[in-house]
Parts: C-alpha cells; structure tokens; sequence
C-alpha cells in the first residue's frame, strides 16, 4: 500500500475518531448558549446546571430549576430536577431527558400520571447544529379538590429546528380528553392536533403558519335533553415581519353545532349555527415597539414576582416608556381588521371594522384624547380610513326581539329582506352612514 494512501487513512480515522467528541462538545455548547436565552426572558426563575458529565462517548448532565424566592413563599414549589442522558455519535448527540424530581408535589404527580413523570423528551442535534426532538406526554388520571376527574391518553409532539431558528417546524397529536363533574357533567374532547411551520423571529418570536385543530367537542349535563357537540374547533394564525413591518392575522373557527330547544327559552326550538369564525389581522405594524412591549411586560411581571406584587402601578409601571410604544405603533398604513361571522338558522350574521392609517397621527392622536376629550380624539379619526359593517339576519332577530328593537331604535340601521344592515365607512374625511353623508356628531347622539 502505498505511502499517501495510508496517511490518508489514518487522517480519515483521526477525523472520524474526534468526531464523538466534536458532536458532544456542541451539544454542551448549544445547551448552555440555550439555558442563558431561557433565563434571560424568565420572570419567574431560572434554570440551573447541577452537573454536567462530558465524556468522549458520553454525556449525564442534571438541571434544576430555581424559582425566584418572593414567588416561592407565595406558591411552594419546591426541587424540580431534570437528567439528561446523551450519546455521542460521529455526526450526530442522542439525548433523553426525564423529570426525576418533581418538588413538592412529586408523589402526587407521579400518581395523577400513573406512576410515571408528565413527559419524557428525546432527540437529536447534528454537527451542523440541527436539532429534532420528540416529547412524550404520559397517560393521566387527575382528580381536582373540587372532584373534577380528568382522563387522557397522553399524546406526542415532534420539533426539527436548524441551529438558526430560521426554519422550525412542529408537529403534535393529543389523544382524546374527558373531563367529569361530581353533578353528572361531562366535556368529551376528541384527538387533537398542532402544526407549526415558520421560524424565530430573533430567536425569541414565533413567526409563520400554526393550527391547532379539534374534530368536536361535546358537553354531557343534565339541563340538556341531549349531548351538544361542538364540531371541526380550530385556531389558526400566520405571520411574518418584513423590513421591520409585522403582518399576520388569527382566528377562532367553529364547523357547527346546534343549541338544542332546551337552552331556547325564546322560540323552544333548535338553533342551527354554522361556519363561525371570530378573528383579528394586522399588516404592516412596526415590530420594534412590539418588541420592546414585550421585553418589558416580562420584566414587569419579574419585578411583581420578586416583590409579591399583583398591581403593576405598585413596582413603579414606566407610563411615559408605554406611551412611547403605542405612539410608535400608530404609523401610516398601520392596517387592523376585527371579524366576527356565522350562519345562524341559515341566515348570515356578519360583522367587520376594517381600519387603515392615513398618515402618523401619533402625538397629536394621544394629546387630544388627554386634553380634548373623547369627542375631540374622535375628530381625529377622521384621518383614518374606517368600514363598519353589522348585518342583523332576520333568523337573529326572531330569537331576540330586544336586539332588533335596539338597532331600530339607534337609527343607524336599514331593514330588508335578510334583516338590518348598518355600514358606516370613513374614506378621505368623509363619512357615510348607509350610503348618505353624515358627520361625527351625529354618529355621537
């Protein structure tokens, strides 16, 4: 054999002999550049390294979990410990981690989850820093001091994340829930699932597609003649930033379900509701002040923490710092849309305020709502664009007179075939009510 061809092979094998280690040494890396990020935003304690083991095959490492003093005298916790085991390989570390101690409640726990701990988390971070990992949540068998009993099967979610966090996806399936009262009550929630597609947003926001979905849901008690099942539940969001501008939109969705004529004291009859949706979407909102907002109700809740404080105003609430922010939020093209849909008996009930920024009204938008008054800040929309849709279907106002009695009685509402309808739009400082002009002040009596 000739002579580069065995240097070559023994560079192969000395490579190939660190790698174990190098795969070890940036798992303890990752973990520990992870532990510092996490106790950063904590308010309520942190996580500690009890030991950590680093072998060249192996790693046993045990955190403990320390929660901020004040806190602790209010809500005993306790020793919360978690061991971690980890193989390394040439290109990648295994590990597995269990809560070995549970705190004060540790007995009680183990014996709500059959003897065992809550979850169990597995995984796998390659040389390149990726990381997937899966998270087993136990059987349980919960019985509360109020004699509420709640039962599942536990469930699994699974995560793969580049060491950037600039792809993170994540994926969950629960098994089914019940939950029984001591008055013959009883909640059947059905197998539910999550999805996660998207990334973190500074390593600390969670920007993209999430749905967490539930086939039905169903409600046993004994004022119904019948179980009432809640059917295709759903929230659903997405989001992204872009140079320096949030967009993304959430939302709350029912399939259907039927309120039975026992809960209909009006008419004694069924109610058939239909495609419900209730959600909020924002484009182009500047992220900093968000940012900021966010930075600092955790250090607000930290400091209630330490101090056993459940008023903010008690920890000294920077006012001025909190009026900066929502002043930096009100910019031109700042877009926020509210919802509210269904079909109730096969009539649509809509509902909508769309809202667009024309220019920065800021300062101006904050002084005259301080010195002017509600009226005066009023004028100052204005210079926003604004649609105002309520539509009332006649299958609504059949099973609540009082609610077409009010609406006729505000004069802001038109009657046809379907129902009421009051569409109130705000375009270039002129206002129409129903389609005829009208001003502030006659929206205000």
């Amino acid at each position: 054999m000739k002579k580069p061809i065995i240097i070559g092979l023994v560079a192969v094998a000395a490579v190939a002999g660190g790698l174990p280690y190098a795969s070890g040494y940036l798992a303890e890396s990752q973990t520990r550049q992870s532990l510092v990020d996490l106790n950063s935003r904590s308010p309520y304690g942190k996580m500690e390294i009890v030991k950590y083991e680093r072998g060249y095959k192996a790693t046993y490492a045990e955190y403990k979990w320390v929660t901020n003093p004040e806190l602790e005298q209010d809500l005993p916790i306790g020793e919360v410990v978690i061991g971690c085991d980890g193989v390394h390989k040439m290109l990648s570390f295994d590990y597995s981690c269990t809560l070995k101690n549970m705190g004060l409640q540790d007995e009680q726990i183990r014996a709500a989850f059959k003897g065992k701990e809550p979850v169990t988390i597995s995984g796998n971070i390659d040389l390149m820093g990726e990381e997937t990992s899966q998270m087993t949540i136990n059987p349980f068998d919960i019985t509360t001091a109020t004699n509420v009993r709640i039962t599942s099967d536990g469930g699994r979610m699974s995560s793969k994340a580049n060491a950037s966090l600039s792809e993170v996806e994540v994926d969950g399936t629960f098994s089914p829930v019940a939950v029984v009262d001591a008055g013959g009550g009883e909640v059947r929630i059905s197998e539910s699932t999550l999805t996660m597609d998207g990334a973190m947003y500074e390593k600390r926001f969670f920007l993209g597609d999430s749905k967490f979905n539930v086939d039905h849901i169903t409600v046993v008690a004994p004022e119904l003649e019948a179980p009432l099942t809640v059917k295709g539940v759903s929230m659903v969001s997405s989001g992204d930033v872009e140079n320096g501008n949030y967009s993304g939109d959430g939302s709350l969705n029912i399939g259907e379900f039927t309120l039975p004529a026992a809960l209909n004291k009006r008419t004694n009859s069924d109610v058939s509701v239909k495609d419900v949706s209730i959600g909020v979407s924002f484009a182009d909102t500047p992220f900093a002040p968000i940012s900021k907002l966010s930075d600092y109700s955790q250090k607000l809740a930290k400091q209630m923490s330490e101090s056993g404080s459940v008023d903010p105003g008690m920890v000294g609430m920077d006012e001025q710092f909190l009026k900066e922010q929502v002043v930096a939020l009100l910019k031109k093209d700042l877009a926020i849309n509210l919802w509210v849909n269904s079909d109730v008996n096969d009539g649509a009930l809509e509902s909508h305020v769309n809202t667009l920024l024309t220019k920065d009204i800021t300062e101006e938008f904050i002084s005259e709502l301080e010195t002017g008054g509600a009226l005066a800040a009023m004028k100052l929309l204005q210079q926003v664009d604004l649609d105002i849709l309520v539509a009332i279907p006649n299958s609504v106002s059949e099973l609540s007179p009082e609610v077409a009695m009010m609406a006729a009685m505000s004069n802001k509402f038109v009657a046809d075939d379907a129902g009421l309808t009051a569409k109130l739009i705000l375009k270039d400082g002129a206002i129409t009510l129903n389609g005829e002009p009208t001003s502030i002040e006659n929206l205000m009596r």
